[in-house]
């Protein structure tokens, strides 16, 4: 389907979606670009807002809303922001990252994607140190050190290369590792898919962003053009996973839906350990009050060894060089007396 859903995300399965791309250093298969929230100063009070909303939403008050029987309760609502999505990725988005991909060389393209994902390892490290995930914490302060020194400012990812690759964490994760539901799924033009659960973490996530909290000369512009860069360079990076997921698509807003809920899932329990597993049965020697009692097996019964007669000798072995074994000469018998 052309002018399919900007999703953005990986080169498998979709990553982890509704994230916008100023508050995470990783850029998901979400049709998400981030362009409303334009200015970083605010994304303090959208971060409020978003959890008071989430609070008082029927998602957390109401264990049914958003279950997994119906995690799309708003499917009328969330199916026309897909329509207006779908309409304005046809006309603008994807054209622009097409152009964005046929310009700009690929040296030139990699360093720009590499900038934004270093500008977002803090937020995937603050992540991983609030799920306890030492080791991945570890690699992420390496891997952010690296790059932003050996690497001149993210521009090469050197660390890849040192043995620690990007990984994508975000509280939105962090939420669901200790067990709070995604809530209702959602589908806003310009966010992509979500969940309420979604949307508390990029605002969460913003917070961690290190040029929120600078000041620095032009910084609205900085930001709106780090948002745009950084969405338009998504775009352009998936556009062939997403005209192949959705080219043959029945149903585009249900197939796109199904792959976000499942990579949300994916992501939160990507390295837990596996559920224990019931031990096999043995059995019990105590019976069950009232089951008959297991009848034992009768003892084996084995046969007798044949007699032996002491008169007769035993058996000749045969002889180390292999002839035929010479038979011992008989005994003398004994004196008569």
């Amino acid at each position: 389907m052309r002018g399919a859903s900007s999703a953005m995300g990986k080169a498998t399965v979709p990553a982890r979606v509704g994230c916008v791309p100023h508050c995470s250093s990783h850029m998901p298969i979400s049709a998400g670009w981030g362009f409303g929230a334009l200015n970083l100063r605010r994304t303090t009070a959208f971060a409020t807002a978003s959890l008071l909303c989430a609070l008082a939403s029927p998602a957390f008050a109401d264990p049914s809303a958003g279950s997994a029987a119906n995690p799309d309760p708003w499917e009328t609502f969330n199916r026309a922001g897909f329509a207006i999505h779908q309409a304005i990725d046809h006309a603008v988005l994807r054209p622009v990252a097409m152009a964005y991909q046929h310009v700009l060389p690929a040296p030139l393209r990699d360093g720009v994607h590499n900038i934004l994902s270093n500008l977002g390892e803090p937020a995937v490290l603050a992540n991983d140190l609030l799920q306890g995930r030492l080791h991945q914490a570890r690699l992420t302060t390496g891997r952010l050190i690296a790059n932003t020194t050996l690497g001149v400012g993210g521009v090469f990812d050197v660390a890849s290369k040192m043995g620690a690759p990007h990984h994508d964490n975000g509280f939105d994760i962090t939420l669901g590792r200790y067990s709070v539901k995604p809530g209702p799924y959602l589908f806003i033009p310009l966010v992509g898919p979500s969940s309420v659960r979604g949307l508390v973490g990029a605002g969460v996530d913003a917070l961690f962003d290190p040029l929120h909290w600078v000041k620095y000369p032009n910084s609205n512009t900085v930001s709106i053009v780090r948002i745009v860069v950084g969405g338009v360079d998504t775009r352009a990076r998936v556009d062939d996973q997403l005209q192949a997921l959705m080219s043959d698509a029945t149903d585009p807003y249900a197939t796109l839906r199904s792959v976000y809920i499942q990579n949300e899932e994916s992501q939160v329990n990507a390295g837990r350990p596996a559920a224990d597993q019931p031990l096999p049965d043995f059995g019990d020697s105590t019976p069950a009050p009232g089951s008959p009692a297991p009848v034992a097996a009768p003892p084996s019964v084995q046969a007798p060894a044949p007699a032996v007669d002491p008169a007769t000798p035993p058996p000749t072995p045969p002889a180390p060089d292999g002839s035929a074994p010479v038979a011992p000469a008989p005994a003398a018998p004994a004196p008569q007396i």
